[in-house]
């Protein structure tokens, strides 16, 4: 009986840390996706402000990776957030994780990394 308490008690804490290790990955998701925000905001022009009070939802993917050698492929993860309310006009809401995946064949070679953000 004692040896299945002490494996339960295994198994919980390491569920536990998978759990934890989990959040803090998505945490750190969430406050990569403020950084590239804050960076768009800064920007001089005041687009981005008009643009933000229009938009019903925001998507952004922080360092979205392309590689290609004839076949490509593209792979980033971020999160979504939309407006509350009737007619999507009400405060922001909670965010939601994302992940953005595709590829592509043809002529291509190179690679890059670029902040995503969509309206």
């Amino acid at each position: 009986m004692k040896r299945y308490l002490v494996t339960a008690a295994c198994l919980a804490l390491a569920a536990s840390a998978v759990y934890a290790a989990k959040l803090n990955k998505e945490q750190k998701r969430l406050e990569e996706c403020g950084v590239v925000m804050q960076e768009v905001l800064n920007i001089p022009d005041n687009v981005p402000h008009d643009l933000l009070e229009k938009a019903e939802c925001v998507i952004v993917i922080p360092s979205v990776k392309k590689l290609a050698l004839g076949v490509g492929a593209d792979y980033g993860r971020g999160a979504m957030v939309c407006r509350t309310g009737e007619h999507f006009r009400g405060p922001w809401g909670a965010p939601a994780m994302y992940a953005l995946e595709g590829g592509s064949v043809g002529f291509q070679i190179g690679g890059e990394a670029t902040d995503l953000k969509l309206s």
